[in-house]
């Protein structure tokens, strides 16, 4: 019962959705028709907690693998190789842009990471970098850094 991976996991978010449930009531719910600043937050918070309970009595009720075999198997380096990446894009998200930085990121992690065919790693780096850009920058007009791109797009 100790070992139980899914039990654990479960605890821990459950606990985490019972905390941000708190959080979100703090800042105040408000009323259905004019919602409080803290009514989604409270809401999601719920609903985080009442799947955590499902999986934490699930895996109670009919066990699960031990907490070392989550572990075996994994490929250390590419999970290294992943975080050096995306320390280097936060790094240097803010000079070279959002548009380079993830173009290269995905572009990397599609043909090293776990290797696709290049055809498919060109049209869907271009597809989410480009549909993540204008869906950001000119639908929601949250704006991204240009980088070395600022000639360009303004």
């Amino acid at each position: 019962m100790l070992r139980n991976a899914q039990m654990w996991g479960g605890l821990f978010w459950l606990v985490f959705g019972i905390f941000i449930a708190s959080q979100g009531y703090e800042l105040g719910l408000g009323e259905a028709r004019e919602p409080g600043s803290g009514f989604a937050i409270f809401w999601l918070g719920l609903l985080t907690a009442a799947f955590a309970a499902s999986i934490t009595f699930g895996a109670i009720k009919n066990g699960s693998e031990d907490i070392a075999s989550l572990w075996r198997g994994t490929r250390w380096p590419k999970v290294l190789l992943i975080i050096v990446m995306l320390l280097v894009f936060g790094f240097l998200f803010e000079t070279i842009g959002f548009i380079v930085c993830s173009l290269a990121l995905l572009l990397v992690l599609m043909r090293i990471v776990d290797p696709v065919p290049w055809p498919t790693a060109l049209l869907v780096s271009l597809g989410a970098t480009f549909g993540i850009w204008y869906a950001l920058n000119k639908l929601l007009l949250i704006q991204l850094p240009n980088g070395w791109l600022s000639p360009w797009l303004g």
